[in-house]
C-alpha cells in the first residue's frame, strides 16, 4: 500500500532579496538549493526536518496568492520558537500572538515579505 511520507509547500514569492533575508535571518532556514546564483526563481530552505520551497510570482499576482496562502507547522517547543521569533521586529503577526487556542494547540503566526501566514504550533 503506499504511503504520503511528507510535504514540502511551495510558497509564492514577490521579492526575493527581501522574502531570503526573511527566511534565513529572522526564521532561522539554512538554503538548499537555488535555480539560479544571479535572479532566482525558486529556492529550496531547510531548517530540522522542515523544507519551504519558494518560487517567484509576477506583479501584483503574488501578492495576491500570498495574502491566501497559510502553512502549518508542528513544533516540539512552541514556546521556545515563539521567544525565538519575537526577538526581531515585525516577524510576529499583529493578531497572532502566542495563545491556546480551543482546537487543543498553542500556535502563534507569522506573516512573510509576501503576506504567507505561517503558524507554528504543538499540541497542548
Amino acid at each position: 500500500m503506499a504511503a504520503l511520507l511528507k510535504g514540502i509547500p511551495v510558497l509564492p514569492v514577490e521579492d526575493f532579496g527581501a522574502t531570503l533575508s526573511f527566511y534565513k535571518e529572522k526564521l532561522g532556514f539554512n538554503e538548499a538549493f537555488r535555480d539560479n546564483d544571479e535572479a532566482p526563481g525558486y529556492v529550496g530552505l531547510k531548517r530540522d526536518d522542515v523544507e519551504v520551497h519558494l518560487a517567484k510570482v509576477d506583479g501584483k499576482f503574488a501578492r495576491t496568492v500570498g495574502e491566501q496562502t497559510m502553512v502549518r507547522f508542528i513544533v516540539q517547543d512552541v514556546d521556545h520558537l515563539f521567544g525565538e521569533y519575537s526577538k526581531h521586529e515585525n516577524v510576529i503577526h499583529p493578531n497572532g500572538k502566542l495563545a491556546d487556542k480551543p482546537w487543543g494547540t498553542r500556535e502563534f503566526g507569522v506573516l512573510d515579505p509576501t503576506g504567507v501566514c505561517l503558524t507554528f504550533y504543538s499540541d497542548k
